[in-house]
C-alpha cells in the first residue's frame, strides 16, 4: 500500500527550520510510515538555495514531489515556472495532478482589474514575481492544463494546488479585504465540478478546512508561519504572563516568548505533534 501525505506551506526560511525541525519532520514520516511526500507549494521563497538543498535531504528518506506556489516563484522566469507546473503522476489505483494555480480576481469583483493590479504592486508578495501576462491570463492558462492533464489521469484523481479553489475559504473579516482578489479562483471550483473531481488539497490561506462542496471534498491543513502555529497559541495561552499586547498582534507575541526557555523546552516536545496535525493522509492500494 502507498502512503500519501501531502502537506503545505512550509516556509522553511522564515520558520527557521533547523536540524531539529528536519530530523523531527522526517522521524514522523518513518513513524507513520509514509511512503510519498508531496508538498502543495510556499516550501521557502528561494527555490534554488534554499529549497533544493532542502528537498534533496528529505528525498534521501522518502519518495517526494512538489509544485509551486506563489513563494516558490521568486526569482524565477516565466519559462522556469511553466516547466515545472501542472504534472501528473501514477499512483496506485489513482492519479495526483499537482499545480500552483493563480488567480483571476474572481473572489473580489468590488474593483476593476486594474484597481486591483494597482493594490498588488503597491503591497502584496507577487509584485516581486515576474510573470509576464495578466492575472486573468495566467489563471485561464493554468485551469487550461489542469483540463488537459484531468482528461488523461486515472480517476478517481487526487488534485493538489496551492491556490484557494472556491468562495467559502475566503475569511469573512474586513482585514482580508484588500487580499481576497490575489488568493486564487472560483473558476477552478467549476471546472472540478465539471470534471467529477472528487478529491482536492489546498493551501496558501494559513487557514484550515475539510469540507465537502458539489461533491468535491476540499482539504486544507496548511502549516503556516510559526507565530500562527497551534502550539504557540496554546503556550501563549498558558503563559500569559510572558507576553503583551492583545491576542491579534501575533508576531509580537510570538517575538516575545521564542527565545525564553519555557518555551524552548515547549516547542522541542511538542513540535512533532504540530507537523502531524499539517498532514492530509490518502491509503493508496490497487482498485
Amino acid at each position: 500500500m502507498t502512503k500519501l501525505v501531502i502537506m503545505s506551506d512550509l516556509h522553511i526560511d522564515v520558520n527557521d527550520f533547523g536540524d531539529f525541525e528536519y530530523n523531527t519532520l522526517i522521524s514522523l514520516l518513518k513513524e507513520k510510515e509514509i511512503s510519498h511526500l508531496h508538498l502543495a507549494g510556499d516550501i521557502s521563497n528561494d527555490l534554488e538555495d534554499v529549497t533544493k538543498p532542502f528537498l534533496e535531504k528529505l528525498s534521501q528518506h522518502v519518495h517526494l514531489t512538489y509544485n509551486l506556489g506563489n513563494h516558490d516563484m521568486l526569482g524565477l522566469d516565466e519559462k522556469t515556472i511553466q516547466a515545472q507546473d501542472g504534472q501528473i503522476l501514477e499512483l496506485p489505483g489513482r492519479s495526483l495532478i499537482h499545480l500552483a494555480g493563480w488567480y483571476d480576481y474572481g473572489f473580489n469583483t468590488t474593483k476593476t482589474d486594474e484597481e486591483h493590479l494597482t493594490s498588488k504592486n503597491f503591497y502584496w508578495f507577487d509584485r516581486k514575481l515576474d510573470r509576464p501576462l495578466s492575472d486573468p491570463e495566467i489563471t485561464k492558462d493554468s485551469l487550461d492544463k489542469l483540463e488537459r492533464l484531468l482528461l488523461v489521469a486515472k480517476q478517481p484523481a487526487i488534485v493538489a494546488m496551492h491556490f484557494v479553489p472556491h468562495q467559502s475559504f475566503i475569511p469573512d473579516h474586513p482585514y482580508f479585504q484588500r487580499f481576497n482578489a490575489f488568493l486564487g479562483s472560483p473558476r477552478f471550483h467549476n471546472l472540478f465540478v465539471q470534471r467529477q473531481v472528487t478529491d482536492v488539497v489546498f493551501g496558501h490561506l494559513h487557514h484550515r478546512h475539510d469540507r465537502v462542496i458539489g461533491g468535491v471534498r476540499y482539504q486544507a491543513r496548511p502549516l503556516g508561519y510559526k507565530r500562527e502555529w497551534q502550539m504557540i497559541r496554546q503556550f501563549l495561552k498558558q503563559h500569559p504572563h510572558l507576553v503583551t499586547g492583545p491576542n491579534y498582534e501575533l508576531a509580537k507575541r510570538y517575538r516575545d516568548v521564542k527565545d525564553k526557555p519555557e518555551f524552548q523546552e515547549f516547542y522541542q516536545k511538542y513540535l512533532k505533534k504540530e507537523l502531524s496535525d499539517a498532514l492530509i493522509r490518502y491509503d493508496l492500494s490497487e482498485i
